[in-house]
């Protein structure tokens, strides 16, 4: 993704020493915007310049020890007691993202802090979206207009989907974005279908999020796009009923 970086700092660098590789520091008064259509920071610094970035890293003491928060995706905090414990943490966090392929992670309870002495369980407590954590190279793609339909009544969006085929159940898995919102505080967990020109896939709402869309996943099998190679699927699938 060009002109963005890969992690921000805002605040004390010295916490983050030799744990992490490519980033940049800026002054903790800058303002902050997380942008759910590409799952990025943007940053806008004293004086300002405006950066984006995949990674935001909170390095300023607090007396609230949490470092990730639901809600709050590609954003981590260091705010001490134990900044090292910590800062080794997050670290270890931002490693498996950027392993993983995946755009997007978030945690999975309201709040994570890590043990001043036990360990702490590290991405099993955050969901990765994005890609699923396929490999960016193989994964099938789709931004663009879609309806969603749900509880019999139809929603047109934008949406952004990706998904690929899993090696080793040999089933095909999609997710993604609907840059909407459905009526209702019941959403999350419903059962939607999504529809692109003759193609339907279904899912359901895994989250509503606090900037106005949803994420959906998909049930295994053919995703509402076409797919580039149908005959490579097709063959690990039944036929689409």
């Amino acid at each position: 993704m060009s002109g963005v970086l890969d992690v921000i700092v805002l605040g004390d660098p010295a916490r983050l020493h030799g744990l992490i590789g490519s980033s940049r520091v800026v002054d903790p008064a800058a303002t902050t915007r997380f942008d759910s259509t590409d799952d990025t920071w943007t940053v806008t610094v004293p004086g300002g310049e405006v950066l984006r970035a995949r990674v935001l890293i909170d390095a300023t003491a607090s007396p609230d020890d949490v470092v990730a928060s639901h809600g709050v995706p590609n954003r981590f905090r260091i705010p001490g007691p134990h900044t090292r414990r910590q800062a080794r943490y997050v670290a270890r966090l931002v490693d498996g993202l950027q392993r993983s392929g995946a755009g997007r992670i978030e945690a999975r309870p309201a709040r994570v802090r890590v043990h001043p002495l036990l360990p702490t369980r590290g991405l099993s407590r955050f969901h990765l979206t994005g890609c699923g954590g396929a490999d960016l190279e193989d994964a099938e793609t789709y931004d663009g207009p879609a309806v969603l339909t749900h509880n019999g009544q139809d929603y047109p969006a934008r949406v952004r989907l990706a998904g690929h085929l899993d090696p080793i159940d040999g089933q095909y898995h999609w997710q993604g974005m609907f840059f909407g919102d459905l009526p209702g505080a019941n959403v999350t967990g419903s059962k939607v279908s999504i529809r692109i020109g003759e193609h339907t896939g279904h899912g359901r709402v895994a989250e509503r999020t606090p900037w106005g869309t949803l994420t959906v996943i998909g049930a295994a099998g053919y995703p509402p796009y076409p797919l580039e190679d149908p005959e490579e699927v097709r063959i690990e699938m039944p036929p689409r009923r």
